[in-house]
């Protein structure tokens, strides 16, 4: 496998990218290898036609490509690891992303007309979930976070460990290789230095470093 290949880092809801610029710093720095950033309309766009272009992406690249996704991104990241040849998908790192649907998301949507078009065209997918099957020998691993200080919070959605926008619950699936909880919160993660340093473990172990 040839170690230079390159990184995709996803972005989440409401991003387009720069919001990640540390994180990809650092993933460059502790591996060695390049970080590229997949964007796309998170409100605007259509989740299925987001996922089938970053499917196409990594099927063009030949792979096989390692990929990070936050929150959306995540559940993007999920969606197109299933439509892509599997010789294209390296490991798979997950950061905070909702992957049984989000509380947060659902009271948005009850508590105004406006929340779906807040949320925009993933407004389903971020309120119930994905396809969580995962192809076998394929290695996907969860970073979720305990910060506790976010939108679902002041929206009065969380119960439980949850980041502050993302409950704890919300990030575990029986597919997942490894599963961490980290004490940051759902944005916070994308600035901090042991997130970055655990996303490189996986990446190259397979296994989150304890």
């Amino acid at each position: 496998m040839n170690d230079l290949r390159p990184i995709v880092t996803v972005h989440g809801l409401w991003n387009r990218g720069p919001e990640a610029w540390m994180l990809r710093r650092r993933l460059r720095h502790l591996t060695g290898r390049p970080v590229v950033q997949f964007r796309y309309p998170s409100v605007s766009g259509d989740f299925a036609d987001n996922a089938g272009r970053l499917a196409g992406m990594l099927e063009r690249d030949g792979g096989p490509t390692d990929l990070v996704g936050h929150s959306l991104g995540g559940l993007l990241v999920l969606e197109a690891i299933r439509r892509a040849d599997p010789a294209a998908v390296g490991r798979v790192v997950l950061l905070a992303a909702p992957v049984r649907g989000s509380a947060a998301a659902r009271r948005l949507l009850a508590m105004s007309r406006g929340g779906g078009r807040i949320i925009g065209r993933s407004a389903s997918v971020l309120a119930g979930g994905v396809d969580l099957s995962v192809a076998e020998g394929l290695e996907v691993g969860m970073i979720a976070g305990s910060g506790a200080k976010g939108m679902g919070r002041i929206l009065g959605a969380m119960t439980g460990v949850h980041d502050g926008t993302v409950g704890l619950d919300e990030t575990r699936f029986e597919g997942l290789a490894d599963h961490i909880v980290l004490p940051v919160t759902h944005t916070g993660m994308l600035f901090s230095d042991a997130v970055a340093r655990a996303v490189a473990e996986f990446l190259r172990d397979g296994r989150f470093g304890r």
